[in-house]
């Protein structure tokens, strides 16, 4: 009678094992794993798997591992063979799923009875994060691989940025690993980033301890709405223990599936709303300290913060009103700050405005479309004055007469009046060297007469290399020979277009009439300062 109590027992247990939570979130995503570790079973499989209203089936995967131990008494395999089963909680209350009809192939047909599930929080709330990565419970296996989620934030839509650490999980010395791995189902990797060296350390696990390895960062994005498959590694591992047979220890495993998630986005977005940020950012645009002898070119720091700057892979758009040209030259990034520099080059006299410009992102925890506003900077662009100087005569002898002061004061405003008179016809002749071209070579040419003049001293061939060569020569300042060399380079472009608008072409002349003359005060500076 104990005897057949006994092969009762034993007959009426299952050759597999699962596991399943009992209580789940409103809007969680939770999985059935099925193990099978008896030696003939090559797979499982389900029928049509029977679930309530409040639940949603995401899909299922099945992974295989094998471990070889070779000993004294010769080798030994080990197989597993794990099932697992995603679902999604939509509704609140007392859930089922099943009964199930499990085929272990190889070894018969099996049911796995109903599951009982309680689901707390309504329809249409979700958790902290929104989301819940896949049950990765302390394995039995020697060596394991899994997949970690970094904390998204909140809810994963279309676009979000998603980072995940893939370890090596080991309880015995490890000689080598090699591995690689799947691309994702319904997203792209956006990055990955490989660790070449093994850097074990020591991690406690709920009943002992085990040393684990990084072997990746992978960064990656869904594509669609759905439930996001990431990427499976799979990893071939030898032991480091050796016998006069060879290797101790040989393993082929994978990791176990992470399915995440993916939610449409919430109606009626913004007319401007582009998708491109997903959570709170904020942007401040600042002046930044002029250089000296900068010439009229402003420097300004565009900086964003907040979760949502990893979004950002190109600077805001700002709206510049006004013959101004916004140019970026720098750009940098620490922690959730990110900024980028520019210089904004005014191209004519008058007001310019940059902004208002606004940016609109989806905060994933409220479910609610967001903006922040730029403000607007308002610049006005001035001439630059001459510098006027005022000559006075010192009174170094008080006995000296009245017609001594008319006679030095005669041929002081003579010697005066022909300085001026000579200075203002040079400038004139300078000035009308350059207004009286028609075209755009005749505009090159007499620039190119006027730079090598004043970089020479004589008017010879400039070519856009030598004029280089000679800007630098003459300690010329970086950004006024920035600006010289690049309207250089745009009158050599604009030879090929021949039929240029009138407004534009004086544009272009009043252009180069400011650089001749800022040229020449950077030049008599530099003498100066010699």
């Amino acid at each position: 009678m104990v005897g057949l109590l006994i092969l009762l027992l034993f007959g009426s247990s299952d050759p597999f094992e699962w596991e399943c939570p009992e209580i789940v979130q409103s809007g969680e995503s939770f999985s059935l794993r099925i193990t099978c570790s008896e030696p003939g079973c090559s797979g499982i499989s389900t029928g049509t798997i029977d679930i309530s209203s409040g639940i949603n089936l995401r899909g299922s995967s099945t992974s295989t591992s094998i471990s070889s131990v070779t000993t004294s008494s010769g080798r030994q395999l080990r197989q597993v063979v794990v099932m697992e089963v995603f679902f999604a909680a939509s509704g609140g209350g007392d859930q089922t799923i099943g009964p199930i009809q499990l085929n272990l192939h190889g070894i018969g047909t099996y049911t796995l009875s109903e599951i009982s599930i309680t689901v707390n929080g309504s329809s249409g709330t979700t958790t902290s994060s929104g989301t819940t990565a896949v049950d990765l419970s302390q394995p039995d296996e020697e060596v394991w691989l899994t997949g970690e989620l970094h904390d998204p934030g909140g809810r994963i839509y279309p676009g979000t940025r998603l980072f995940l650490d893939y370890y090596v999980y080991s309880r015995v010395n490890v000689e080598n690993v090699t591995y690689w791995w799947s691309a994702p189902e319904l997203g792209a990797i956006v990055n990955i980033e490989t660790i070449p060296d093994s850097n074990w350390e020591s991690v406690n696990l709920k009943h002992d301890t085990a040393n684990r390895s990084l072997l990746a960062q992978v960064e990656m994005a869904p594509a669609a709405v759905g439930s996001l498959l990431a990427p499976f590694f799979r990893a071939d591992i030898t032991g480091s223990d050796y016998d006069r047979w060879g290797k101790v220890n040989e393993w082929t495993i994978e990791s176990a599936p992470v399915v995440l998630p993916v939610f449409p986005f919430p109606e009626n977005p913004p007319h401007h709303w582009e998708g491109s940020l997903l959570d709170s950012v904020a942007v401040q645009v600042e002046q930044l300290p002029t250089p000296p002898g900068q010439g009229g070119e402003l420097p300004l720091r565009v900086t964003c913060t907040g979760p949502g700057s990893v979004y950002m892979n190109e600077p805001p758009a700002l709206t510049v009103y006004g013959s101004a040209n916004l140019l970026a030259v720098n750009s940098g990034s620490a922690g959730n700050k990110k900024w980028w520099d520019f210089v904004l080059e005014p191209e004519e006299l008058g007001y310019c405005v940059l902004g208002p410009d606004s940016i609109v992102w989806l905060n994933r925890r409220s479910y609610t479309y967001r903006n922040v506003s730029i403000l607007p900077c308002t610049l006005y662009i001035a001439s630059i004055p001459w510098a006027d100087r005022e000559i006075e005569l010192s009174d170094a002898d008080g006995d000296k007469s009245p017609l001594c002061w008319v006679t030095a004061g005669g041929i002081g405003i003579l010697v005066l009046t022909v300085l001026l008179v000579v200075t203002v016809k040079k400038r004139d002749n300078q000035l009308a060297s350059v207004a009286g071209t028609s075209d755009i070579d005749e505009l090159l040419t007499v620039l190119e007469g006027e730079l090598s003049r004043l970089l020479t001293g004589k008017k010879e061939y400039l070519g856009y290399e030598e004029l280089d060569e000679l800007l630098d020569r003459c300690n010329t300042d970086s950004f006024l020979a920035r600006r010289i060399l690049r309207f250089w380079r745009d009158l050599e472009q604009s030879l090929s277009d021949r039929e240029i608008s009138g407004p534009a072409f004086e544009k272009l002349k009043t252009i180069a009439d400011e650089l001749l003359y800022t040229l020449r005060k950077d030049l008599k500076t530099n003498d100066e300062k010699e």
